[in-house]
């Protein structure tokens, strides 16, 4: 608790001085007010302040950056040592951040409140779905935590703002639609069908396997590196080594004789040359595939794709710990998501209850 100070100097009443706590650091200021009443309400709104997480002293600065002149810096200047691609982050952020725009971008960065941006949310929600509306608070926080930094904002409203809550829903193909899939891929190009087939038993994301190279296979000690994700590394940043499933050796060994040579000796070349790398927006008729299999028209195919190998795989027994391990991923709880499919998942557990 704060303190109000009636201060004298050789007799004579000089002011009342405002004693408080601020980020766990003792400060201590002239009110300027008249009377004890007026300082009090002064420290009560201070506190207030610093308990909302702002700053306790506003600042009387006056040439505080608008949200939208921050929005342009942070999405020319950010940068990060993990992020590969900066000139394609920048422009997702700008993307993103477009969508705050209309509602914040003329106000001055210490001008927005949680309040505007709890109601810049629920405006959002009405428009978008909530992960779209999560992803971009979650941009925007990260640019005023920046501001912050480079003196353009002196705090961030988007700290204590709830978020909004995502399903974690995984769309995965049956066993009778990936056969049907893998029926109609065989009869189609030996690309398609080589990709597909890669797709559904190794679990690879799209990056992982059109920047497959054939160094980073060995056919005969079924060897597999995942090394890169299109032209660089994966998504953890790391490379991993699985065991190629014996299924797909000899596909991959008649592939081998047949492949278009490339300069990166990729496992997969497509695009527009066959020399030339495929594009991140490119299917590779994966859509029409699963339209001639019968199969319903899906938001993101390739990664449908990786979400059945992990299905199945813990559907068939797997080891939710080995499947972290595949799949590449870094946090083990990204793949509990697939916990609940195991076939012991909670078997008996319902039945442990006596009366």
């Amino acid at each position: 608790m704060g303190e109000v100070i009636r201060r004298t100097k050789n007799g004579k009443f000089i002011g009342f001085y405002l004693r408080f706590y601020d980020g766990g650091r003792r400060r201590q200021i002239a009110s300027k007010q008249p009377s004890a009443a007026e300082a009090r309400k002064m420290l009560l709104q201070i506190e207030a302040r610093i308990a909302r997480g702002q700053a306790g002293i506003e600042d009387r600065r006056t040439d505080w950056p608008t949200v939208a002149a921050l929005v342009d810096r942070f999405c020319a200047e950010y940068s990060r040592p993990r992020i590969k691609n900066i000139d394609k982050h920048r422009a997702q952020c700008r993307s993103c951040l477009k969508k705050v725009l209309p509602a914040l971008g003329k106000r001055c960065t210490p001008q927005v409140t949680e309040d505007d941006v709890a109601k810049l949310r629920d405006a959002l929600l009405r428009r978008h779905a909530p992960g779209t509306v999560k992803n971009t608070l979650a941009t925007l926080s990260t640019a005023f935590a920046w501001g912050m930094r480079q003196k353009l904002a002196p705090r961030n409203p988007c700290k204590g703002v709830e978020r909004p809550v995502c399903e974690s829903a995984i769309d995965f193909l049956s066993r009778q639609e990936l056969t049907r899939l893998l029926r109609v891929a065989a009869d189609s190009s030996m690309l398609q069908h080589v990709a597909v087939s890669l797709a559904l038993r190794t679990g690879l994301r799209k990056g992982e396997l059109f920047g497959l190279r054939w160094i980073d296979l060995d056919l005969e000690s079924r060897r597999l590196t995942v090394a890169r994700s299109f032209n660089t590394t994966p998504k953890s940043g790391k490379a991993r080594h699985l065991r190629l499933p014996i299924e797909l050796v000899p596909l991959l060994r008649q592939w081998r004789d047949q492949c278009p040579p490339s300069p990166d000796g990729l496992v997969l070349p497509h695009g527009i040359k066959q020399s030339r790398m495929i594009g991140i927006d490119t299917m590779c008729g994966l859509p029409r595939l699963m339209r001639l299999a019968g199969i319903r028209r899906l938001p993101r195919p390739w990664h449908t794709l990786r979400h059945t190998f992990a299905s199945h795989f813990i559907m068939s027994g797997g080891s939710i710990m080995a499947l972290q391990k595949i799949l590449g991923h870094a946090d083990l709880r990204i793949t509990m998501l697939y916990a609940h499919l195991a076939p012991d998942y909670l078997a008996d557990e319902m039945d442990r209850l006596k009366f």
